[in-house]
């Protein structure tokens, strides 16, 4: 008698908790697809290294973002991403001599990793920020060479460097933005992350000094625009 009494009173206050159940529902996992004009430049350690300023860039993939909480999601996927900068150092050309500066385009395949924290709606929008990790695979690289040889300028153009940098790279992902609803399942989202590098993306010793080590970390800032359904 006493099991048949608990049984009822817990179907009772399940029924009585239903709805509130079903208002705390939210979607376990959203899918959508990003992209995103940027600046990028490589930031370099080693002396007699020089950054030169930045280059544009863009990126473009697919993001997922799998919510643990209502607010609280892991976001991944994958980016195609085009960076680049310029580094002057120096170098020998013809037995020379001279300071090289070399424009650099790489193209990296990355993984993001980050935790994103938004609000409730405000208004028409959410807002989020997000932190996390980057891993990319070079896809490819090219290098452009600019130096003097006596008082002319020689340009040269784009050529192969692949076997001027390397295969993976890491970096920390800082980022905020907002999320503005179309309806339920769709939403508009315009954001701004930082890319800061951390590791190393050239490989190789100065062939001036070789204690010196070819040095720069690929950073770059970029304007997040993404549809999420």
């Amino acid at each position: 008698m006493k099991i048949r009494t608990t049984f009822f009173a817990l179907l009772i206050l399940a029924t009585i908790s239903l709805p509130k159940i079903s208002q705390a529902q939210y979607r376990a996992f959203v899918l959508g697809i990003k992209a995103a004009p940027s600046i990028s430049w490589l930031k370099t350690d080693e002396k007699t290294y020089n950054s030169e300023g930045v280059k544009p860039g863009f990126s473009w993939g697919l993001a997922t973002e799998i919510y643990f909480a209502k607010n609280y999601a892991f976001t991944t996927g994958f980016n195609f991403t085009y960076q680049g900068g310029k580094l002057s150092y120096p170098d020998i050309i013809s037995g020379d001599v001279v300071s090289l500066t070399r424009n650099y385009r790489i193209r990296y395949l990355e993984f993001p990793a980050v935790l994103k924290l938004k609000t409730n709606e405000m208004g028409l929008f959410r807002y989020y920020g997000q932190i996390g990790l980057g891993f990319g695979v070079r896809i490819n690289s090219k290098g452009k060479d600019e130096y003097k040889d006596g008082v002319n300028l020689i340009s040269e153009p784009y050529a192969d460097i692949d076997k001027y940098t390397r295969l993976f790279k890491a970096s920390m992902i800082l980022g905020g933005g907002i999320e503005y609803p179309f309806d339920k399942n769709t939403a508009l989202i315009l954001g701004v992350n930082f890319n800061n590098g951390f590791t190393n993306a050239l490989k190789g010793d100065n062939v001036v000094n070789s204690t010196y080590q070819h040095s720069g970390k690929p950073n770059f800032v970029e304007l997040n625009i993404g549809i999420m359904f």
